[in-house]
């Protein structure tokens, strides 16, 4: 069990390019970075700052050119591609902007997915678990409705039960408000604060929108490849 005070995550000295048709640009510099458990931290930046290439990277989606991405202390290089997908479904939540909910799938079958993606039988402790979840967001009584006839804040906030579903030690939030208006905006980073608390995880969000960022304990800017503390 790794403790408070230990990194559930961490990046060591990553850097990025990109090669395009005027020659190469530097998405990350020699960027380094630990998140702790049930911590909460935010990183903002403009388009094209390089938070979602961070991101990527952070959840082992993407590789970097140099540098060392460390989940629970260890270095994940050495890891099988197939051992680095079992710890990110088991620990790792994600929230993107857009929801990426199955359209065939109700509201309840979406969450109860997570699980048969984990293990191959949906007990009634998960059934039950999904029903809370869904009670804490205020969509209960939406669990048989399908996706296209929820309203986009109604949908990210199944995205976010979604993420929290299985007991993560980290949410991903990638821009989660990023389609919605002001008003349902507010209402999803209360929801996610709210569940992160409730919930002890980590939650490291991603914005162009800094008030948001600025709701985080811990806040950062990526600027021109380099990650600042703010």
């Amino acid at each position: 069990m790794i403790k408070d005070h230990e990194s559930c995550i961490e990046l060591r000295h990553i850097k990025k390019n990109f090669q395009g048709p005027y020659g190469r640009t530097e998405i990350l510099k020699d960027v380094s970075f630990s998140l702790f458990p049930k911590s909460s931290v935010g990183i903002s930046g403009i388009s094209g700052a390089g938070k979602s290439t961070f991101l990527n990277i952070l959840a082992a989606l993407e590789k970097p050119d140099a540098g060392e991405v460390l989940w629970n202390g260890e270095s994940i290089h050495a890891w099988s591609s197939k051992k680095i997908a079992q710890f990110r479904a088991l620990h790792i939540g994600f929230v993107f902007q857009s929801c990426h909910l199955i359209p065939e799938l109700d509201v309840l079958e979406n969450l109860l997915l997570t699980y048969r993606i984990l293990k191959v039988h949906v007990d009634f402790g998960d059934q039950k678990r999904a029903q809370d979840i869904l009670e804490r967001l205020g969509m209960i009584s939406h669990s048989h409705q399908l996706p296209m006839t929820l309203s986009g804040g109604e949908r990210q906030r199944v995205a976010i039960a979604r993420a929290f579903i299985h007991r993560p030690r980290v949410i991903v939030a990638d821009e989660p408000t990023g389609n919605l208006d002001e008003t349902n905006g507010e209402h999803v980073m209360q929801l996610l604060e709210e569940m992160q608390a409730e919930e002890h995880t980590a939650l490291l969000l991603v914005t162009h929108h800094a008030p948001f960022s600025q709701l985080m304990q811990q806040q950062y800017r990526l600027h021109q490849g380099v990650l600042e503390a703010l």
